[in-house]
C-alpha cells in the first residue's frame, strides 16, 4: 500500500502543475502522444484510487469489527458483573429481612455492618471462623451502637460451667441462654482484626456495672490460649488485668501461676488464673447474694468485695 500511496502523490504533483511541465519540449508531432499518455495516466490514477479506496475501506472495516467486538466483550463484562453485583445484594437483602438465625457473618460486628436493619436487634446469629464452621452466638445489637458478639453468659446458674479443657475449647451450653463460645472460636475471632472486650455484670439488688478494655486477644491452643488484656475503662472496677498474659486453666490442664495447686480445681472454676483470680465469670453460681471467695461468680474490684453476682456477660468486637 506504501508503494501506491507514493506514485498517488506524484502524480497529483504532476496534475497540479495542469500536466504541462512534463511536456512543454514536445513538439506539434508529438502532440498524439502526449494525450495517449495523458489518457494512460488517467486511466493509471484512477485504478489507483480504486485500490486506494478498497484498502481504506477494508481497513475501517476491520477497526469497526474490532470496535464492535471490544464494545460487545465490554457491554457483557459490566453487564455480568452488574448482574453478580445485583443479585449478592439481593441475596444479602432478603438474607437480612429474614429470621435472625439464618443471619450469619465473621461476627455480630459483621453482620450488623451488612445488615444495618440488625441494628437493636439482641438475638441468636450464626458465626463463621472461617473454615465452613458455623456457630450459634448470642449478638448484643444495642449496647454503644451495637456489634458485640457475646462470648460467655452466666444468668442463673443452669449451665454448669465447671468443665474440662476439651468443653472449653470447643464451646458449650446455649446462644440464647447461658454458654461459652469456645476457646477456637475465641481465638479466630480476636486473631483476625484488633479486639475490645466489654463485661457487664449485675448485682442481685439490681445495682449494674461495666469494664470495657480496648486491648484484647486470646491465644491459639498451643499458646494456652493466652490472655491479652489492657486498657480499661468503666465504673465496675479492673479486676481482669491482674490476669493478662495468663495462660487458660481447667481442671485437667493447670496452667496458672499458683505454685501450691490448681485454681481451677480448688474454685472449681475455669479460666485466665494467675494465683488465682480477681476477675471469676466461670465461678460456682449462686442464687442469691453471698459475700466469701468461695469461687462464686465474682468481679473484686467492683465494691472490693467477693460478691457473688447475679449476672455476668463478656463480649467483644473489632476495636474502632
Amino acid at each position: 500500500m506504501g508503494r501506491h500511496i507514493e506514485l498517488l502523490i506524484l502524480i497529483l504533483l504532476l496534475k497540479s502543475t495542469k500536466e504541462q511541465v512534463l511536456f512543454d519540449d514536445l513538439d506539434d508531432s508529438q502532440q498524439t502522444s502526449k494525450e495517449s499518455a495523458m489518457h494512460f495516466i488517467r486511466n493509471e490514477l484512477q485504478q489507483i484510487r480504486q485500490s486506494v479506496m478498497k484498502i481504506l475501506l477494508q481497513k475501517l472495516e476491520d477497526i469497526k469489527d474490532e470496535l464492535n467486538r471490544k464494545i460487545s466483550t465490554e457491554i457483557e463484562n459490566v453487564t455480568k458483573t452488574i448482574v453478580e453485583n445485583f443479585t449478592e445484594t439481593l441475596e444479602n437483602k432478603l438474607t437480612c429481612f429474614s429470621h435472625s438465625t439464618l443471619i450469619s457473618g465473621f461476627d455480630c460486628s459483621d453482620i450488623l455492618k451488612r445488615c444495618p436493619n440488625t441494628k437493636k436487634k439482641d438475638g441468636v446469629y450464626n458465626i463463621s471462623n472461617g473454615s465452613n464452621k458455623i456457630k450459634a452466638v448470642y449478638c448484643d445489637m444495642t449496647t454503644d451502637n451495637g456489634g458485640w458478639t457475646v462470648i460467655q453468659r452466666r444468668i442463673n446458674g443452669s449451665v454448669d460451667f465447671y468443665r474440662n479443657w476439651t468443653e472449653y475449647k470447643n464451646g458449650f451450653g446455649f446462644a440464647d441462654h447461658e454458654y461459652w463460645i469456645g476457646n477456637d472460636m475465641l481465638h479466630k475471632v480476636s486473631s483476625v482484626q484488633p479486639q475490645e472486650l466489654r463485661v457487664d455484670m449485675e448485682r442481685f439488688n439490681g445495682e449494674k456495672a461495666y469494664a470495657v478494655y480496648s486491648t484484647f486477644s486470646v491465644g491459639n491452643e498451643a499458646s494456652k490460649y493466652i490472655l491479652q488484656v489492657n486498657e480499661y475503662v468503666g465504673t465496675a472496677g479492673d479486676s481482669l488485668s491482674y490476669s493478662n498474659n495468663s495462660k487458660f486453666s481447667t481442671p485437667d490442664q493447670d496452667n496458672d501461676a499458683w505454685s501450691s495447686g490448681n485454681c481451677a480445681t480448688r474454685y472449681r472454676s475455669a479460666g485466665w488464673f494467675s494465683t488465682c483470680f480477681l476477675a471469676n465469670p466461670n465461678g460456682q453460681y449462686t442464687d442469691s447474694e453471698e459475700i466469701a471467695n468461695l469461687g462464686y461468680v465474682s468481679w473484686y474490684h467492683w465494691k472490693n468485695s467477693w460478691i457473688s453476682l447475679k449476672l455476668i456477660q463478656l463480649m467483644s468486637r473489632p476495636r474502632a
